[in-house]
C-alpha cells in the first residue's frame, strides 16, 4: 500500500508543478463569441419587441422608421429582412390595388422560454398583433384584426453583444400574417 499512496503523491506533486509552467492563456479575444456575458431575459426580449414592430411596420401604408440597431443583428438576420421586404412591397401593393390599407399596429410579446447554449440562445415567444385597416370605400376602420402566432427567435454572441440572427414562424402552414415571410 505504501507503494501506491508514494505513486499518487508524486503525481500530484509533478502535475502542480507542471501547471505552473503552462503558458499564460491571456483574456479573452474582443471578437470571441464567448466574449459576450450570458443573456438576460428582458434583454433579449426587448431586442425581438423591436425587431417584430419594424417587421410589423412594413405593412404600413407609411411605414415607421426601423428601431432595431444594426449592432443587435447579424447580416444574416440583415439580409433576410431585405429580401422580405420585397415580399411584403409586392403583398401591400396588392392589398390597396383592392382598397385596403394597413393604418396602424399594436403588438405584444410573449416570452415562452430562453435556452442558451454556449454563443448560442433560443427564444420561444408568441406574437399577438392587432392591425387597423382602412379602405377606399369605408375609410379607416375603428375594429382591429388580430393575429396569436408562436415564433422562435435566435440569437448568436458577438463582439457587440447578442445578436438577433432569425425569427421564424413555429408552424408553417398557410394563413401566415402579411409581414411575416416564411422560409
Amino acid at each position: 500500500m505504501k507503494h501506491a499512496t508514494y505513486t499518487v503523491a508524486v503525481a500530484v506533486v509533478l502535475g502542480l508543478a507542471l501547471a505552473g509552467c503552462q503558458p499564460d492563456a491571456g483574456p479573452l479575444a474582443a471578437g470571441s463569441p464567448a466574449a459576450a456575458p450570458s443573456p438576460s431575459p428582458s434583454e433579449l426580449a426587448a431586442i425581438i419587441q423591436a425587431a417584430v414592430e419594424d417587421r410589423n411596420g412594413t405593412v404600413l401604408d407609411t411605414p415607421p422608421a426601423a428601431s432595431l440597431a444594426g449592432e443587435h443583428m447579424t447580416a444574416a438576420y440583415l439580409s433576410k429582412r431585405e429580401r422580405d421586404l420585397s415580399t411584403v412591397t409586392r403583398s401591400k401593393a396588392g392589398f390597396k390595388a383592392m382598397g385596403f390599407w394597413y393604418t396602424s399596429f399594436s403588438t405584444k410579446l410573449t416570452v415562452e422560454s430562453v435556452e442558451v447554449t454556449g454563443s448560442e440562445a433560443s427564444v420561444r415567444f408568441k406574437e399577438m398583433t392587432e392591425e387597423y385597416q382602412a379602405s377606399t370605400a369605408n375609410g379607416p376602420s375603428s375594429i382591429p384584426s388580430g393575429y396569436s402566432l408562436p415564433q422562435t427567435a435566435t440569437f448568436r454572441s458577438s463582439r457587440n453583444g447578442w445578436q438577433l440572427d432569425g425569427i421564424a414562424p413555429n408552424v408553417h402552414a398557410g394563413g401566415l400574417p402579411m409581414s411575416v415571410v416564411d422560409g
